[in-house]
């Protein structure tokens, strides 16, 4: 059981707050990690602070590396691959997180490069 929880931007008002209540409300239910996904890269570290005060457990992060353009989703100036391992690095020393993936625009090179580097 893996709960998933999805942060909206750092800097839009009450961010922090209804995050925080959402997993105040949610990890009372238990679960064997939980973690921040589907996600700007940039606010994936505000996103991963809030979740280390509420879940001593395992964590989970996977960041979006496009942007949506609607109705589509761009890749053009996607998150190179190396620079994607240079941001997870930072979660895994910063935050503890042991699971790691990518959401939307994450190709197989970033996922390669991660395997190559972490592992």
């Amino acid at each position: 059981d893996v709960r998933g929880l999805s942060w909206l931007h750092a800097g839009e008002l009450d961010t922090q707050h209804d995050f925080a209540g959402m997993l105040e409300a949610l990890i009372p239910l238990g679960g064997q990690a939980a973690g921040v996904m589907h996600t700007d890269l940039d606010d994936m570290n505000p996103a991963l602070e809030v979740l280390g005060h509420h879940w001593p457990g395992t964590k989970m992060a996977y960041a979006e590396t496009g942007h949506l353009n609607p109705p589509d989703w761009v890749f053009d100036n996607a998150v190179s691959p190396e620079q994607y391992l240079e941001s997870v690095r930072g979660w895994v020393e910063r935050h503890g997180v042991q699971i790691i993936g990518g959401c939307c625009g994450t190709g197989p090179e970033h996922i390669r490069i991660l395997k190559e580097h972490l592992l």
